[in-house]
């Protein structure tokens, strides 16, 4: 059975990405129109001839004024945007012995500003209409800290307080928020993290499937695979002087 999505129209930003990709695949094949955001490439072109649904906008949401044009083209070719899925992100190593300044500055630009520019340029015309969806693409290693995930960690912690300021303010708008928070995921992005750091390591396409069977729901938070959500979430809450030591423990058992 197909499956079926609350939306017509879906801008999706990091389009040409592994998980956005496969999100904008499925929202397509499902009926939905889908505006694909991300620089100009080969990936976004071949993403957008897949499916006649899918339709390449390519913008740099480091450019907000650039993003803000490419919203009101969107809307003016396509009609409103029901789900605003923003999912353009990086990763860059983290090595406390020579630490990658630039990694960290670039992670936290677009991890953090690609997010709240996307916003700027689409919350408008939902408030105005009373009607929306803003989908943001957190981490739940945004929830504690990790051995070498410094700057993604970083910028996706800032992504998850980000997220929960957007949904206590946009109560009773008929705007929602809902924050995805996977674990690891086997993509291009984390390729260069340590393989034996990476724990319940999923699929593109299972992770777009476990987004989007609860998103049109309109959940604040989806969050998986559970073993990690729980973890994470338990380091969080305790004691640092529990958590620390727990946290390592578990990295190095891992190791063997």
């Amino acid at each position: 059975m197909a499956e079926k999505f609350p939306w017509k129209l879906a801008w999706i930003t990091g389009a040409s990405g592994a998980i956005c990709g496969e999100v904008a695949r499925r929202l397509a094949s499902a009926g939905v129109t889908v505006a694909a955001t991300a620089r100009p490439s080969e990936k976004l072109a071949a993403l957008a001839s897949a499916d006649e649904r899918i339709k390449a906008f390519p913008a740099d949401v480091l450019k907000p004024d650039e993003l803000k044009d490419t919203v009101g083209r969107i809307e003016g070719e396509l009609g409103p945007i029901e789900l605003a899925f923003l999912g353009a992100g990086m990763y860059a190593p983290f090595d406390i012995r020579a630490i990658d300044l630039e990694g960290f500055r670039r992670s936290m630009a677009l991890n953090v500003d690609g997010v709240i520019n996307a916003v700027a340029s689409v919350l408008p015309s939902m408030l105005a209409r009373n009607s929306g969806h803003i989908a943001i693409m957190g981490s739940l290693f945004g929830y504690a800290g990790w051995p070498g995930n410094g700057s993604y960690g970083a910028s996706k912690a800032a992504v998850i307080n980000l997220a929960e300021s957007l949904k206590l303010e946009l109560e009773g708008t008929g705007v929602a928020v809902t924050l995805i928070n996977p674990g690891f995921v086997d993509t291009p992005l984390n390729a260069s993290y340590d393989p034996k750091k990476k724990l319940y390591v999923m699929s593109k396409e299972r992770c777009a499937r476990k987004i989007l069977e609860r998103l049109g729901r309109k959940p604040y938070e989806i969050a998986f695979p559970p073993q990690v959500e729980l973890f994470l979430k338990l380091a969080r809450s305790l004691p640092r002087a529990v958590s620390f030591p727990l946290i390592r423990w578990f990295t190095k058992s891992m190791q063997g």
